[in-house]
């Protein structure tokens, strides 16, 4: 099972892990993070400085256990912050007053393998990464250099700065590039760490 976490109605973010065969449950305890087999840390909203201590005490049970982690819009920008980087309170271009805006991006690694080389995705946030946390690696960004997808070097962690559940399966918009893969990757690994 792979917590959500938070508190509220994610339906897309549980319907895209169900298409890859992931149950996924939406929960802010301590004790789920402590069993899950995966943490999806979803959109929402902004970050003032630091992460509150319930949030960073999940990150770290599900991090010490070694448990895959996908990252998706706020849910990247926690990552950076618990690694120990920083964000960009505002930037301009990446946000629409309704609905999401569609722009091209550049990758490399894994995104690139997934998504192709010049993927186009969705794009709804003023915050941004400004420092990159320890052991992260940027895998994909904007043409104004936004960073889009980052990587940790060791541990089984991805954030996407975009929605992939938005751009996939029942989502998907011709426009951007089919993230379902990226869903498809993600679960693969949950189950070789299950394996391991």
């Amino acid at each position: 099972m792979v917590m959500i976490y938070g508190i509220g109605i994610f339906d897309k973010y549980l319907a895209a892990l169900s298409m890859v065969g992931i149950r996924g449950e939406v929960s802010a305890s301590l004790a789920m993070a402590r069993r899950c087999s995966g943490l999806l840390l979803p959109g929402g909203g902004d970050i003032f400085g630091q992460l509150g201590p319930d949030e960073t005490a999940v990150i770290r049970a599900v991090i010490r256990r070694q448990r895959p982690i996908l990252g998706i819009c706020r849910g990247m920008q926690a990552l950076n912050i618990y690694f120990g980087g920083t964000l960009h309170s505002r930037i301009a271009g990446h946000q629409q007053p309704c609905g999401d805006m569609i722009h091209p991006t550049c990758a490399a690694g894994p995104i690139a393998g997934l998504l192709g080389p010049r993927p186009a995705v969705t794009s709804s946030h003023h915050q941004a990464v400004k420092t990159l946390g320890r052991g992260l690696t940027v895998c994909q960004w904007a043409e104004d250099g936004v960073v889009e997808a980052v990587i940790h070097k060791e541990l089984p962690v991805l954030g996407v700065q975009y929605h992939p559940e938005r751009q996939s399966f029942a989502q998907y918009r011709g426009d951007a590039a089919d993230a379902a893969e990226l869903f498809r990757w993600w679960a693969e690994q949950i189950e070789k760490n299950k394996r391991e």
